[in-house]
């Protein structure tokens, strides 16, 4: 539980939580392979790394769905971390945002986060198409064909923005940007995909919180 934790408060998953979730949301008669549940309940019980199926079939939940929750992002955080322990390196995904992480994979998340909700922000009218539903599988896979294009586009969000909207955005921009030193990975493989996801939830989170705490204060 603690491995898959992601956020401060303790929210226990259940196994059949991580099953449902391997499953497509549209579908009531897709069948999880048993023996892969046997698999995930031995890495519980011994803490090993967990089944390889587990996270390359997670992954293509999120990408095909273009949604993340707790509990999916809770299994690829664990899937990574418990994989470099067994490796006897550091733990390299934290409960919450980390803003110290310079992996390239982790920052290009975390910017898909920002240009999303810079989109939302500009934008007070439903989308029929957001950058997600068009571009975050790409994103997450080939991040040199994506960002440039992304990137543009946040000018013309940019300028629907009011004064203390756009410096917010802008400077956040320019920091994660900074950080990639300007350039973008021309490919992500599996575990880096993993890592764009965890970058992507833990900032959007961010946003979450902020737009709880301002509606509270509202009322």
């Amino acid at each position: 539980q603690t491995d898959m934790q992601i956020g401060e408060m303790f929210r226990p998953i259940p196994l059949w939580r991580l099953k449902n979730e391997l499953k497509s949301p549209k579908s009531n008669k897709e069948n999880v392979d048993a023996s892969l549940l046997t698999a995930i309940f031995k890495s519980i019980v011994y803490g090993t790394p967990y089944p390889g199926y587990l996270f390359s079939g997670m992954l293509t939940r999120i990408k095909t769905d273009r949604m993340i929750n707790r509990v999916r992002a809770g299994v690829v955080k664990a899937c990574i971390n418990r994989k470099a322990r067994a490796k006897g390196q550091k733990e390299e995904l934290q409960l919450a945002l980390d803003l110290q992480n310079t992996n390239q994979a982790y920052l290009c998340g975390r910017l898909f986060a920002v240009l999303e909700h810079l989109q939302q922000s500009a934008v007070s009218a439903n989308l029929n198409r957001t950058i997600k539903d068009a571009y975050f599988s790409s994103a997450a896979s080939k991040p040199a064909l994506v960002f440039p294009k992304l990137l543009m586009l946040s000018q013309n969000h940019m300028k629907k923005l009011n004064e203390r909207k756009a410096v917010f955005y802008n400077k956040l921009i320019e920091e994660i940007v900074g950080k990639l030193n300007g350039e973008f990975p021309n490919t992500l493989m599996l575990d880096d995909q993993g890592r764009f996801m965890i970058g992507y939830y833990q900032q959007d989170q961010v946003f979450y919180q902020k737009r709880t705490e301002d509606n509270k204060e509202e009322k």
